[in-house]
């Protein structure tokens, strides 16, 4: 296992290397385009490896869903089997597990390959995404995704069931910054032409969900347009206390509706 983590690692600091070159080049060339005027979206804006300019709504709004869908992603682990997780039920208080696993980690874990190399990289590109969808840079994005699957996961809540990995640690923050810029730099060719992943509008979007869920879903959930929509085609039904002539005391009801 040990043996794997140093080959992965090995790998990590290759794409880092291969992929340098063309991003700065990609940064150097957006320079000379037009100056942009407070796009909305980050994919609106030429390509940028260091450019900070975090929409701080969606920012929030992203963090939301991660946290809300790392508790979900718990919570179905939890009924997981143990050849699975490799999670052992020793019946203790959860809190005080979770102190005994905070304290005696982080150790070098068992998980298969699949775990370790495949799954934990892609959780923490959905971090880097979460951030760099939003407009944060290169590494503000790596901070973002280091400090939710650190922090948030690895010491947070899945120290509940284990104890701290080592190569959770590194491998999802630092390959899930590969793949994100990766995924990133996709989900802009995709969003460049019209949508479409091999001339098909469902690839596309179907690719840029399981690249950026949770922008996706964010901006389905709070549609700016389609609030504005609904404000300008407002329906509003009030009532209010009148008084009539002879004093007495009454209701008015008033209805209307924009179109």
């Amino acid at each position: 296992m040990k043996q794997d983590f140093i080959i992965y690692i090995l790998g990590i600091l290759f794409f880092c290397s291969f992929f340098s070159t063309p991003m700065r080049a990609a940064e150097k060339a957006a320079e000379y385009q037009l100056p942009f005027e407070a796009a909305k979206d980050v994919y609106e804006r030429p390509y940028s490896f260091s450019e900070s300019n975090i929409n701080k709504t969606l920012l929030k709004r992203n963090t939301l869903l991660l946290v809300g869908a790392g508790v979900g992603t718990m919570g179905i682990l939890y009924l997981m089997p143990s050849s699975f997780t490799n999670w052992e039920d020793d019946g203790k208080n959860p809190f005080s597990k979770w102190w005994d696993n905070v304290t005696d980690g982080p150790v070098w874990d068992e998980d298969d390959l699949f775990l370790n190399y495949i799954a934990h990289p892609y959780c923490g590109a959905i971090y880097y995404m979460g951030a760099r969808s939003a407009g944060a840079n290169a590494f503000e994005s790596f901070l973002y995704s280091f400090a939710l699957s650190t922090f948030f996961w690895e010491y947070g809540i899945e120290s509940f069931a284990e104890v701290p990995s080592i190569q959770d640690l590194i491998v999802t923050p630092l390959g899930g910054a590969i793949v994100g810029e990766g995924f990133y730099l996709a989900k802009r060719h995709i969003y460049e032409n019209e949508g479409k992943l091999m001339n098909s509008k469902v690839l596309g979007s179907t690719a840029v969900f399981l690249m950026d869920p949770m922008t996706e879903i964010t901006n389905y959930i709070w549609d700016e347009e389609e609030q504005e929509d609904l404000e300008k085609h407002a329906f509003s039904l009030q009532a209010q206390p009148i008084m009539a002539k002879d004093g007495s005391m009454g209701y008015g009801i008033s209805l209307s509706f924009s179109f």
